[in-house]
Formats: structure tokens, sequence, C-alpha cells
């Protein structure tokens, strides 16, 4: 094993703790993976393995054909698989891809309104949001509709399901998801007030957009989770 790949296992890992730290996992029906660069595989959620028990050594390898080249015994979800090799197969600048059911991801996802960009956090994702419609359990091939909605994307609403999003880098992965999450508990939190919410005009929006790509440092708030959930796991 390289170097690269036994950082990104960690990586990996930690996400999966940030995920469960934060309550936005779902038992065992959420899943995160990382592209391993130079290579045709990928490391993701081993199945049935709850996140707070997520490892480094546990993560199941796998290549885009959907063959296991872990020499652990745990096995990938065909679903959540499905997902992953799609969004990999389709772009070879996405590397990492994370998906959730958390309370307030369905509940945004679950509005005709979608995301409403109606503050300064909602703005990281102006213009970048993309929406997929609900059609049942995904147990076939979603993976593919899931593309074709995502395009050029980064972030995307599964509606009446969740959300997902991808990266460059995990970094910018988990960033974004971080962000996403809690723009959506704002938002569900802001529409239970009985009061109008305060429009944004379209030129605001884009300004502050631009100016988020200029300061966007996800590998520094990936740092900082990833300390958070270490400090927690030694502090209990």
């Amino acid at each position: 094993m390289t170097d690269l790949e036994q950082q990104l296992r960690e990586d990996l890992a930690a996400s999966h703790h940030v995920v469960y730290h934060y309550g936005w996992d779902d038992l065992l029906a959420t899943h995160l993976s990382v592209r391993i660069p130079q290579s045709n595989a990928v490391l993701i959620t081993p199945h049935n393995v709850p996140f707070e028990e997520v490892s480094a050594e546990n993560l199941v390898k796998v290549d885009l054909n959907g063959r296991v080249l872990s020499q652990n015994s745990y096995t990938v979800m065909p679903q959540a698989f499905n997902i992953h090799a799609e969004i990999y197969k389709a772009s070879s600048s996405i590397h990492s891809a994370m998906h959730t059911h958390s309370t307030y991801g369905v509940a945004v996802s679950s509005l005709k309104s979608g995301l409403l960009f109606c503050n300064q956090q909602a703005l990281r994702f102006y213009n970048d949001v993309a929406y997929h419609d609900y059609n049942g359990l995904a147990l076939a091939n979603e993976g593919h509709e899931i593309v074709q909605s995502l395009q050029d994307k980064k972030v995307m609403i599964l509606r009446n399901h969740g959300l997902l999003t991808t990266g460059k880098t995990i970094y910018e992965a988990l960033y974004l998801l971080y962000y996403l999450e809690k723009v959506c508990e704002l938002q569900i939190k802001l529409q239970s007030v009985n009061d109008s919410l305060i429009e944004l005009d379209e030129s605001v929006c884009l300004k502050t957009k631009a100016q988020f790509e200029r300061i966007l440092t996800p590998e520094k708030e990936f740092a900082v989770l990833k300390r958070r959930v270490q400090y927690l796991s030694q502090n209990k």
C-alpha cells in the first residue's frame, strides 16, 4: 500500500466520523468514497458498518468494474457502488463523493422550493446545485441517471431523498457537505418562523459566490473537522 492510499484511508475514515458526530448518518444507508489517484480503484464505506466504527482498515477498496480489491472481509453496498462508480466514470476531475440522508437535508429535498439563497452561507452554492427527481429506492442502475442530473455541478439535492456532494479532493467534498448540511438546517429553522425571508438581489448572490470561490480553503476546514473528531474521541 502506498503512503498516499494510507493517507486517503485515514482521511475517509475521519470523514465518516465527522458525519457521525454531526448526526448526518442514517445507520447503514449512506456512504462516502474517495478515488485512489492513478488507478481504477476507489475506497468506499464498508457495508453494514456504522459510521462511528469505520476505520482506515475496514474501508473497502473496489475497482470501477465492481471487483473488490480489499484484503479484509468487508463488502460494499451494491446501490452505493453503483452511484459512486458512475460518478467517477463520468468525470475524471471528481475524486470524492458523499451522500447523506440527514434530517434537514431530507427536509429541504422534500420542499418544492428546494434550497433557498436567502443568507450568506447559502450563497456558497449559488448556481451550483443540481436536482434529481425521486423514483423509488435506488436498487437498480440509478447512478447513470444521477450523473445525467448532476452534469457539471458539485452539489446535488436528490428530491425526497437526501444530499450528494462531490469534489476534486476529499477535502472539498466534505467542505461542501458540511456547509450544505448547515445551510439546510438554517433554512428549515428560518421557515419555521412566522415571517417573510429577505430576498437577495441576483447581483449580490453572484458577487458573494465569486468571493467564496476566491477564499476557498477546503483543506483547512477538513483539518479542523478531523482534529475535532480526534479530540472528542480522545476526551470521552
